[in-house]
């Protein structure tokens, strides 16, 4: 994966570039981690249904629960969309005459790692949320309660 995104050599930058590591794996663990909420509402709308697979620790029919192809491929289109938009070089001289765009990164190569590494490691994070999910004791359930987030953490009540 690092030599399709930086270029060989070393830059000497090794301060730099631990700071930005450990920002990039922020942003992933933090991308990840909502995949608890879309797991939880996806557990809301097919109550039943999740409830059956969960009981019966079915984790591929979780996984194939929790999968919608069309989503995903547009979510997919969308990273390579923004990674054209921000990793674009732009000439600021003469911008007219500066050819096709390039760019700092190929935005299609991050559509990959989006699409193989950090789309598989939520619907790992989200498979497991929905194992656990009935592991809380059972509570009369308000319609309140219903669309409130407090499951997160579910001691603040």
């Amino acid at each position: 994966m690092i030599p399709s995104l930086c270029e060989p050599g070393d830059d000497g930058n090794y301060g730099s570039t631990a700071v930005q590591d450990v920002h990039v794996v922020q942003t992933m663990a933090t991308r990840i981690y909502y995949g608890l909420f879309v797991a939880e509402s996806k557990f809301r709308s097919e109550r039943e249904k999740a409830t059956a697979m969960i009981k019966a620790n079915d984790t591929d029919g979780l996984t194939a629960f929790i999968t919608k192809p069309d989503v995903e491929k547009k979510n997919v289109q969308r990273v390579i969309l923004k990674a054209k938009a921000f990793s674009q070089n732009i000439a600021l001289d003469k911008p007219e005459e500066s050819g096709p765009a390039m760019y700092k990164v190929n935005p299609e190569f991050i559509g990959t790692l989006f699409e193989e590494y950090i789309m598989p490691l939520t619907k790992e994070v989200e498979v497991a949320y929905l194992l656990a999910r009935l592991d809380e004791p059972q509570r009369e359930v308000s319609a309140q309660d219903e669309t409130d987030v407090d499951w997160v953490n579910p001691a603040r009540k």
